[in-house]
């Protein structure tokens, strides 16, 4: 059974934070293009966070996710609300710098946008990251050239949309699905660094959601969360 920390008292956090491993998940809200909900990648980490609770739910302490982080890249797009990188990465020192938990927590986030902060903090942290998708074609054996698993689909693109589609298909509007930026991201990194995702796609989509689905989307997110359990174990050693 999972505890969170707000229903704690002061003795019972202290008891408790001894053997467990503090989750702190973060969120994060932001456009993602035309047919996607602003709150994507919190609604996917909130899933894998309900996923590392039901598997390793006594070894945890669950804090309340923040619900904002870095995301300035997406900022010229209505729908983005940005703390930026230096306000969240101070954020971060500040909860996980006391001794009871300096050394046993872990950030939880699905946006990649976090992880400079994640890395200022200097905690373990946990995002997913492209060899986990690629991991998930090969154990869920799908098409070597199914897109979406592959750079450069970065940002509502057809991993995004198979997961959103798999999670709150409710909430995904296909009909207003259109491709983004289709190159190589690492070619266009200093036009993004200083641009955002605007210099480079006007749609706020890298990649193509053509022909995501939701069977890739379940795939997908077995393998993430088994990579966040993976994560979580060697934190909790």
């Amino acid at each position: 059974m999972t505890t969170t920390i707000a229903d704690l008292t002061r003795p019972e956090f202290e008891e408790r934070i001894r053997n467990r491993v503090l989750v702190i998940p973060i969120g994060s809200i932001e456009q993602h293009g035309p047919h996607l909900p602003i709150g994507t990648d919190s609604h996917i980490t909130t899933a894998l966070i309900e996923e590392l609770c039901r598997l390793r739910g006594d070894r945890l302490l669950l804090a309340p996710p923040l619900p904002l982080s870095a995301s300035d890249e997406h900022s010229s797009f209505q729908g983005t609300f940005s703390m930026g990188t230096n306000l969240l990465a101070s954020l971060l020192k500040v909860l996980t710098t006391n001794d009871p938990v300096q050394s046993r927590t872990l950030l939880v986030s699905a946006h990649g946008g976090n992880l400079p902060a994640f890395l200022t903090a200097s905690q373990p942290f946990w995002i997913p990251r492209t060899h986990v998708l690629v991991e998930a074609a090969a154990q869920w054996e799908l098409p070597a050239d199914a897109r979406g698993i592959w750079e450069p689909d970065a940002h509502a693109g057809r991993t995004e949309t198979s997961v959103m589609l798999a999670l709150r298909p409710d909430l995904v509007h296909l009909n207003q699905a259109v491709s983004g930026y289709n190159g190589s991201l690492s070619s266009v990194g200093t036009i993004l660094a200083s641009d955002g995702i605007r210099g480079v796609s006007s749609s706020g989509v890298l990649g193509d959601p053509a022909g995501a689905n939701r069977e890739e989307g379940l795939a997908i997110l077995a393998a993430l969360a088994a990579d966040l359990v993976r994560t979580f174990d060697q934190v909790s050693q």
